[in-house]
């Protein structure tokens, strides 16, 4: 017998997902400052509680770093400024969420998801796919994973809806830059108890 989630202790495994793809080349500054306001305020250093990833798509999907390569606020940080547009096009959001879901949020990647650690994805994306998000996103919250959707510019709402974990979850903005507006509240959940009912919908059949 587990638990779905861990709520009582701080502990959080964070994957960034971000689009690098061509005509979201300009909100690439307002992203890096995102993820680092975002760092400096995460239990990073005491005890390994927070673990934090970053990953970048476009057609294809690159991990910048995995959820056990940086174990310091410091290394973060310095990682994602250092961070380059990976380019590219088109923008294929269900493919890089399925990328995610079977290379990011597994034991071998950091992620700490069997032993009941919250799986919380930030997905930040400038534009609508240009493929289909419904099987990945699904595939997602059937693991537990908590999936932020930021979309920035043209976003389909319908897509963020798709991905979203919950209603709540979903951030729609006019321009990249907005994203540092929403970023307390955003980190303000992240660091509060997470309470989260276990989803209905059970990867497995119970005989």
């Amino acid at each position: 017998m587990y638990h779905l989630l861990d709520t009582g202790s701080n502990k959080r495994d964070i994957v960034f997902l971000l689009d690098g793809s061509d005509d979201s080349r300009n909100g690439l500054p307002a992203i890096r400052e995102f993820i680092r306001r975002m760092t400096e305020e995460l239990d990073i250093d005491k005890d390994d509680k927070v673990r934090v990833a970053v990953v970048q798509y476009s057609d294809d999907t690159t991990v910048y770093f995995n959820l056990k390569t940086h174990r310091s606020k410091k290394a973060i940080i310095y990682a994602v400024r250092s961070l380059r547009h990976k380019g590219g096009r088109p923008r294929n959001t269900g493919a890089a969420l399925q990328f995610v879901r079977d290379h990011v949020f597994t034991a071998s990647s950091g992620s700490r998801r069997l032993e009941g650690v919250p799986q919380i994805l930030f997905l930040l994306t400038g534009g609508k796919s240009n493929d289909d998000v419904s099987g990945a996103a699904l595939d997602l919250k059937q693991i537990g994973v908590l999936s932020f959707a930021i979309g920035m510019k043209n976003t389909k709402q319908e897509d963020l809806q798709k991905i979203a974990f919950s209603s709540r979850f979903i951030f729609n903005l006019p321009v990249f830059g907005e994203l540092l507006s929403i970023q307390p509240e955003i980190a303000a959940f992240v660091q509060a108890e997470i309470q989260i009912e276990p989803p209905t919908v059970v990867g497995k059949k119970c005989h």
